[in-house]
């Protein structure tokens, strides 16, 4: 568990990064659907979101952090979820979670036909030959591939902002990235200003691609070196 100094408008008051918990999974899958609404599975309601970021508190290579307030009373002010080996980690959830997640998914599209037909079109191959097995091998290809961690989501309350809360989740993350030998950091942020591009690059990573989301937004692809 780490402990930073937070700066209020009026006051101080500690901030500690941990391990999030069950407990937790409520609030932050409010608040990736609020804060970082693009994507399929926002759209699927806050109960496939909160049961697919649990696989990150159960996988080996899964991360949740949750930055909370100690002082009374106590808020959780950030997060971040990720996995420090991309490549196991999917392989991992596959194998042990591949049809709750799918039921859960099934459902959640049933209840919104606009994200079902929406899902069709845009992603509906590409998850089946997934969930057939086609893509969740590690070891497939001409060589062993170098071990990447992946930021999936990273969201500070707009409240809490340029206090430090981000570099901070990123920091711990890198921290268990390295620890698990990822020789390499990757993530993807909407482009121009609804994006976080700017927060990433001047917290060192560099920006190496720029393409289209499956719905058509504009996005940017962003490493970092690893030790």
């Amino acid at each position: 568990m780490s402990q930073m100094e937070l700066k209020f408008p009026s006051t101080r008051s500690p901030v500690v990064i941990r391990q999030a918990t069950e407990e937790d999974l409520q609030l932050m899958a409010s608040d990736v659907i609020l804060f970082l609404p693009e994507g399929l599975f926002p759209r699927l309601g806050k109960r496939f979101v909160r049961r697919w970021m649990r696989t990150f508190l159960t996988e080996q290579y899964g991360v949740a952090l949750v930055a909370v307030t100690i002082d009374a009373p106590q808020q959780q002010v950030g997060l971040l979820i990720g996995s420090t080996n991309q490549i196991h980690h999917v392989a991992d959830v596959l194998h042990q979670h591949k049809w709750s997640l799918l039921r859960a998914g099934l459902a959640a599209l049933c209840l919104r036909p606009r994200v079902l037909l929406h899902f069709l079109r845009t992603r509906a191959r590409p998850y089946l030959r997934r969930i057939m097995g086609h893509t969740n091998n590690p070891e497939a290809g001409s060589g062993p591939r170098p071990a990447t961690a992946v930021i999936t989501s990273l969201v500070v309350r707009p409240t809490m902002r340029a206090g430090g809360i981000g570099r901070f989740l990123v920091e711990e993350f890198l921290d268990r990235a390295t620890a698990d030998q990822a020789s390499l950091a990757e993530l993807v942020t909407t482009a121009g200003a609804e994006g976080a591009g700017a927060f990433y690059t001047k917290i060192g990573w560099k920006r190496v691609e720029e393409r289209y989301s499956k719905d058509g937004t504009p996005i940017h692809t962003y490493h970092r070196s690893l030790p």
